[in-house]
């Protein structure tokens, strides 16, 4: 295999390399000063993709040979690791690594990764102080707090791990799928949003605690009334999650899901995505395609928006965007939800 070196097709926001020497793959990795020595016989091949946002790195490797990777990141870096496939002997500075154990990169005193020859791990870089958006600071002081200042395998249960997993699939696949989408702004501050508060949701532990707090029906309505005034005043800006809003209103996942039950009859989660479809819907007249509009305001999975939005629309996106833009039904349209990107390169 030829070392492919030069950057497809993004240069800035996406780029994927094609590496057959360890020495040339730890290069790719620039934030991380690693040193790879590779330890099980046999060709290596390995892949380095990459999503620069600015204030995120997303970093996509594969490898398939057992490899001892030392490194270290800048202190002003929030680095971790969930794997996607991590088979055989594995170790992250001493401590067991395997595929439902969150990589703790970051640190005071660098790391050591002894990776297994089966090896796809999606590695993120936060760099809390690029971003503009004070909650979404706030949020990367509560992850660094509860992911401390050594590098090791935080051990998570086996669903909430999977749920990561898939949501990193979803994003990750949309723009292998349409690069382009990361040259729009909005576009890369619901990206970096996404993965703060996929991060944080998967940290979260208030919100698996079971139990129902005292039902009180004034208080409910109140706290839903202060949620949806919130996501009511930010118009450019819609929560893409519920962590973002447990987050923003500084209470916990339990509190606020029983409020809406009680208020409302509908769970914050339903509430939010009818919001963001809403959202969605104005903002078709002006976006550039049907896929812009949808990530911007967190709809990663083309499919599954697709369907959401004519559930309650009683038409596709696409119908809408050309009525809106005057074009007829009968022209080939290069603005329909673009399609997942053929050939599993997350499996």
């Amino acid at each position: 295999m030829t070392t492919n070196l030069a950057p497809q097709p993004n240069p800035g926001h996406f780029q994927t390399f094609q590496c057959n020497d360890t020495h040339q793959q730890a290069a790719m990795l620039q934030a991380w000063n690693q040193s790879y020595c590779q330890l099980s016989a046999g060709h290596f091949e390995g892949s380095v993709t990459e999503i620069d946002t600015g204030a995120v790195r997303v970093i996509v490797e594969r490898l398939n040979r057992a490899v001892l990777q030392r490194g270290a990141l800048s202190p002003d870096c929030i680095a971790i690791g969930v794997p996607l496939q991590l088979h055989g002997h594995a170790r992250l500075c001493g401590h067991v690594s395997h595929v439902n154990g969150l990589h703790i990169f970051s640190g005071n005193s660098g790391f050591e990764f002894l990776s297994p020859e089966r090896h796809l791990v999606v590695d993120i870089e936060f760099y809390p102080q690029r971003f503009a958006n004070p909650a979404l600071r706030r949020s990367l002081d509560r992850i660094a707090a509860r992911l401390g200042n050594q590098s090791t395998v935080l051990d998570l249960p086996a669903q909430r791990m999977e749920a990561t997993r898939n949501t990193l699939r979803t994003m990750l696949e949309a723009v292998a799928a349409s690069p382009n989408l990361l040259h729009n702004a909005a576009v890369r501050q619901a990206f970096e949003k996404s993965l703060v508060y996929a991060l944080s949701d998967l940290l979260e532990v208030d919100a698996h605690i079971a139990g129902a707090p005292e039902c009180n029906p004034p208080r409910s309505w109140r706290l839903a009334q202060a949620a949806r005034s919130h996501i009511e005043q930010t118009s450019r800006d819609c929560p893409l999650s519920v962590a973002e809003l447990v987050a923003a209103l500084d209470v916990s996942r339990r509190n606020l899901q029983y409020a809406f039950q009680d208020a409302l009859g509908i769970n914050p989660a339903s509430y939010l995505r009818v919001e963001r479809l809403n959202r969605v819907r104005r903002v078709l007249g002006d976006a550039q395609s049907v896929t812009e509009a949808a990530t911007r305001f967190g709809f990663w999975h083309f499919g599954h928006f697709a369907t959401e939005y004519r559930s309650l629309f009683g038409e596709l996106p696409s119908e809408t965007f050309r009525r809106r833009r005057g074009v007829s039904a009968m022209e080939p349209s290069s603005t329909s939800v673009a399609a997942r990107p053929p050939g599993g390169w997350l499996n």
